[in-house]
Parts: C-alpha cells; structure tokens; sequence
C-alpha cells in the first residue's frame, strides 16, 4: 500500500496527523470530531457576524443616498461600523496569513489554497467596508417636479407648466450648500429662458412635441448642479386668454400656432361655435376670434379650420367658465377712441378711471412690448391680432385690481364708392363751415352687408352716430370726425373727416328771462350781444307769435306777457342801416297753472234761512268751469274768468241740517279739482 501523505497543521484548527504507522482508529475518529468542532465554532464565531454585516451593508445600499432625509441621521453610525468591521477584519486577515507564513512543513500548495480561502472570506467585507461609507454619503439624486397641472391630466398644447425644483432646493440645504440663482431652459434648447430666485417656474407650451426642460442650480460654494426632465405633449388644440376664463368679460381665442409657418396651402375659412349647436356662429379668415360667455359653467367650443388644399381640421376644448373674482375696489379703463377696432397701425390712449388713490398703475399690450406705467398712456398696434390690453392699479394698501380692454387690429376695408348724403358737402375728406356747425352726414355704398357709425369727440351735442351723424359745434377750431365701417368678414374701415369750425361772421342773438314758467307769464328779452360785423344795427324786431302779424319795433330790450299756456316762437329780426336784415328765434315755454280748488266761507254755522257767502280767490289754475254742489238738492255756476276780487258766491240754506258743500273745477283738458267743506244750519 502507498504510503500516505503527512499532513500538516496550517491553520491553527486542524490537528496533527499522527505517525503513518499509527493504526489507532478511535484515536482518528476522535481527532476528526474535535476538528468538526473547531470548524462549527469559527464559522459560529466569525461567519454569522460576517453574513450579518454584508446584509447590514446591503439594506444601506438600497436606502441610502435618501432624497426624503429619513434615513440620514443613520449616516453617521454606518460609517462607524464599517469602519470597524474593516479594520477588524483587515487585522483577522493579517494574522491569519501570518500564521499560515510560519507554519513548517506544508507544501506551497496548500499554504496557497488557505491564502486563497482567507481572500475569498475577507476580501467582500473589506471592500464593502471601503465602498458602503463612500456611497451613502454621496448626493442623493436630486428631483424636479411638475407642481402644475396635476399628474393625472392630460397635457394638450397650448397649456402653461409649472415647475418645481423645491425639494432639491431641501436636499441641498441639508448638506448646507445654498441656491443663489435658478436658471431655467423651458424650451428644450440649450438657452435659458429665465433666472429666478425661487424654485418655481412656469413655461408656457402652444404646440404638441417634446421638451428637454432643465433647470441650473448655482450654489453658495460657487458648484452648479443641474436637473432636466422630459415633457412630451402629444396634442394641440386652439388656445385662449384669459387662462381662467369669467363671465361677461371677451375671451380671445386663436388657432395662429396650429398653422405651420413652412406650409404649401392657405387657410381658406375658419368656422367657430361656441354654443355646441353645430352651427358656426363666426365665420372669417382670421386666426383669432373673440367671445363672450353670458353664463357659468361648462362650454364646448369647436374651430373647424378648412385650407386651400381641400384639407380640413377640426378641435375642440370644454372651458369652464367662471365667476370673476372681485377687485378690492372699482376700477375701469377709458379709452380714445372708444371702438377699439382698426386695421393697422392703430393708435390708442388708454386711461385708468378710479376713485381709490393710486400708487402705480402698469400696463400690459399683448404684444411682448415693454410694460409701461401711468394713469394715461398711448400705444400703436402695428400688426394684426387680437390684444388682450391688462391695467393693473396698485393702491397704498399693496392692493391690485384689474381691468381689461380688447384691442382689435384687423384687415383694412376699401369702399370705393363711398359718398356722403347730408347738411355739408365732404371735399378731401374735409368739411370746413361757420360757427355753429350743426352737421348731419349719412355715408352710402354699394357694397352689402356693411355697417356704418360715427365717432364725434368733442362735439358740443350729439343726437347720433348710428349710420347717420347728428352733431353741433359750437366752438371755434379744428375737430377729426371719424367714420367707421363693419362688413360680414370682419373688416374694417375707420376714416376721419376734418371739420374746420370757423369764427361767426355775423352773430344775431337774444337772451330770455326767464325762458319758461307758469301763466301769466312775464319774460324780458335782451338782444344787446347781437353784431354784425362791418353793419351798424338801427333797429329791432320783435314777433313774440301771441297776434297774427303784430310785431313790436323797438331797442335790444323787451318786455311781455304771455298770459295762455303753449310754446311761443319768439323771432328777432335785426336791420342794418344798409338795409341788410338778419333773423334769429327762440321759443318760450308757458306752463298752465296747477289746478287747485279751493274755498273759504263767511261763517261755519248759521240759522236756518241765513246766507253764506263762499269765496273761492284762494283757488289756483285756469279752470273753464266753476261748479258749486250745496248738499241741500240746488246747484250752482261761477265765471270762471272773473277777476279775484269777484270770486265768490252767496248761498241761503232754508232748513237746518249738516251740510258739505263742494266746490269742482273743471280746466280745458277735462282735469278736475274738487274742495270739501262743512257747514251746519240749525
């Protein structure tokens, strides 16, 4: 038989071999156990706790780095173990191979095979001692989030999103660094749309696509960090403005980002409803349109968009429309013109009209100008839109309301029949006339289906600007009439006509005092302001329209006395001592006296057979009848033009008894008064 290998002791566990004649078989068996017990204590003593801190090590891992902070204030106590069980098992290591270094007789190959078995065990839970401590102290991986809309809607173009990066701003001041500035890429294209010192930002997305949003932190530490995500919006409709629609305020709608820029066709006609009735109720070939809700709640609106290429699109959007909010006190805007629609250029003044103090007032055009501040200002629309024009007043509080005015520049309307029918004739697109100016002017055309009106700003009266303008001016100086025009596509015409007032070459008037009242009535007349230039005035005509024919020729002054009621055309006629004559009129207003009966009596209680006398002066008006009613079966009539001092009428009551006695009076109208008195005859 071969003689058996001697095998050695190398890892202080293992026993000695006895001497290879030795044939004691208990004495083996024995050896054996106590070597399986050796094994079952170093795997006890060294294995359990190993196998315990590589789970330990990897329940770190898999919560650490923590963006929520949770498991952080643990940071501290991972890094002590670690290093402790590194160490630990670093020195374990070195000694174990020290030993197998030292030990005599075993071959190369089985001291190679315990440093392989000792790597192997030691090697894992040295570098996760290394790794795990390096690796949960590193920054957790900082979030950005959408904190509008919420998750769960869908995103369809144009809509606004809202940005976040405030819970990185959080991991960050945990690990005391600070943000001093946020720059934001909301479009995708390597350019920062915005700095912020907050860590909120909202980008505003008309068309459907993706967006590689970013945002940079710049830290106190002077580092940067830098946080994207990626927005897919996957579809497009029409969009509107305001972003919360209200009631009784216009909404603008547009479809000017659904058309291509590059594109081989036209659009043709677009058709809006905004009553769900599947009937278009505007019609036109502008992208934009404005409308007015009249109601809360929800309302579908349709634009069907049909092209030149025979190609038609359709969208749709349901907007909820709301109660507006109340302004902290009353604001409105005034504008100069009032019809704010124009083809361009189109300038206008803007006014802010409040009772509340102001501290400032800022302006917004719709047109990416710069927002300007004032009570009053000017600005000129250069191109086709809609402008949505917002004023908000700051008070001294700190408190906003707002106002807003729909500015409408459209396509210009060329009428080239246009002609005017009326008091004066339009040369150039001029009128020129002497003071007072009472202008009466009706456009007319051809064309169909376009609607005229009038602008007449300081106008000293005006009774009409729909279609036909009525206006007086009565002041020297040069005024702009502006006449606008409307047609079915939306087109509009807005044309100003110069009206030069000239001074009065000749001024014939009269002043009245007083101008009305109540008959009889006593008017003076003053006619002494009256000229005529050149011409020396020797004489005054006065008809005052009271007799056929009868006119009074005197001075400037005058006197009458219009003693029935009605309206009375008083004419001047002024004479020159060349025999020129100018004529002026002015009509008087005399009112009939309110009728009122009324009656006194000599005596409240008489015998009977004794007369009364009822005296009825104190009564007012111009009555036609004068009827008395004596209670005792008799009647009786007074003049009703006699003088006062003959108002009156003798009664004699025959029997005792209680009577009332009335008194009615009737005027030419059929009006009635009627008194009641009391007398009692015994």
């Amino acid at each position: 038989m071969p003689e058996e290998e001697p095998t050695t002791n190398v890892d202080g566990i293992t026993s000695a071999p006895k001497d290879a004649g030795s044939t004691d078989t208990s004495a083996v068996q024995g050896q054996k156990g106590s070597i399986s017990s050796a094994r079952f204590a170093l795997i006890a003593i060294v294995g359990v706790p190993y196998f315990g801190y590589m789970m330990w090590s990897i329940f770190l891992l898999s919560v650490l780095p923590d963006a929520s902070g949770k498991w952080e204030s643990i940071i501290p106590l991972a890094k002590l173990v670690a290093m402790i069980f590194g160490i630990g098992l670093g020195l374990g290591s070195f000694f174990a191979v020290m030993r197998i270094g030292k030990t005599g007789g075993a071959s190369d190959k089985v001291r190679y095979a315990s440093f392989a078995r000792i790597g192997l065990f030691a090697l894992p839970g040295i570098a996760m001692s290394a790794f795990v401590p390096y690796w949960i102290a590193q920054e957790p991986s900082l979030p950005f989030a959408i904190s509008a809309p919420p998750a769960d809607t869908e995103l369809v173009a144009p809509l606004s999103i809202s940005y976040s990066a405030e819970t990185a701003t959080s991991i960050l001041k945990r690990r005391g660094l600070s943000v001093k500035l946020y720059k934001w890429d909301l479009s995708g294209n390597g350019e920062y749309d915005q700095e912020t010192v907050t860590p909120d930002s909202t980008g505003y997305y008309d068309r459907q696509g993706g967006y590689n949003v970013s945002v940079t932190l710049e830290l106190s530490d002077g580092s940067k960090r830098t946080i994207r995500k990626r927005i897919v919006i996957p579809k497009a409709v029409f969009s509107y403005s305001p972003f919360i629609p209200v009631i009784d305020e216009e909404i603008v709608f547009s479809v000017e980002h659904l058309v291509p820029e590059e594109r081989n066709y036209e659009v043709r006609e677009i058709q809006w409803d905004f009553n769900e009735d599947g009937i278009p109720d505007e019609t036109s070939t502008s992208l934009e349109a404005t409308h007015t809700f009249l109601r809360t709640g929800l309302h579908r609106v349709t634009v069907t968009m049909l092209n030149t290429n025979q190609t038609q699109f359709q969208y749709y959007r349901v907007l909820d429309i709301q109660e507006p909010l109340p302004n902290p006190f009353d604001v409105a805007i005034e504008t100069i013109p009032t019809f704010l629609e124009s083809p361009p250029p189109f300038q206008v003044v803007f006014r802010m009209i409040t009772e509340e103090p102001l501290q400032e007032v800022t302006w917004n055009f719709d047109d990416k100008s710069p927002e300007e501040k004032g009570d009053r200002v000017g600005h000129t629309f250069r191109k086709r839109k809609v402008y949505q024009v917002t004023a908000k007043a700051r008070n001294h509080n700190g408190q906003i309301a707002k106002a807003v005015k729909i500015v409408k520049v459209v396509e210009n309307l060329v009428i080239p029949d246009l002609s005017y029918d009326g008091s004066h004739v339009v040369e150039n697109n001029s009128i020129s006339a002497e003071s007072p100016v009472a202008i009466s002017l009706t456009p007319k055309t051809i064309m169909p289906l376009v609607d005229f009106w009038w602008e007449a700003p300081k106008a000293s009266q005006v009774t009409s600007t729909d279609t036909t303008l009525k206006a007086i001016y009565r002041d020297e100086g040069v005024y702009n009439l502006v006449l606008l025009a409307k047609d079915a596509e939306g087109r509009v015409m807005r044309k100003p006509i110069r009206l030069e007032v000239k001074p009065k070459t000749k001024f014939v008037t009269f002043a009245m005092k007083p101008a009305q009242g109540i008959a009889p009535l006593n008017v003076q007349f003053d006619a002494s302001e009256s000229f005529i230039p050149g011409e020396t005035i020797n004489g005054f005509i006065w008809d005052f329209e009271n007799e056929e024919g009868v006119q009074t020729f005197g001075d400037g002054y005058a006197e009458h006395i219009f003693d029935t009621p009605g309206e009375y055309v008083v004419t001047l006629t002024v004479r020159t001592e060349s025999g020129r004559s100018e004529t002026t009129a002015k009509t008087v207003v005399v009112r009939a006296q309110f009728l009122d009966a009324c009656f006194t009596m000599s005596r409240s209680s008489i015998k009977a057979g004794d007369g009364v006398r009822f005296s009825w002066e104190c009564s007012t008006g111009r009555p036609k009848k004068v009827l008395w009613n004596f209670a005792d079966g008799s009647e009786a009539e007074s003049d009703a033009g006699a003088s006062p001092s003959d108002r009156h009428h003798d009664h004699v009551f025959e029997k005792p008894g209680v009577y009332s006695v009335q008194l009615i009076l009737e005027n030419e109208t059929g009006s009635k008064s009627i008194f009641t008195q009391t007398i009692t005859a015994e």
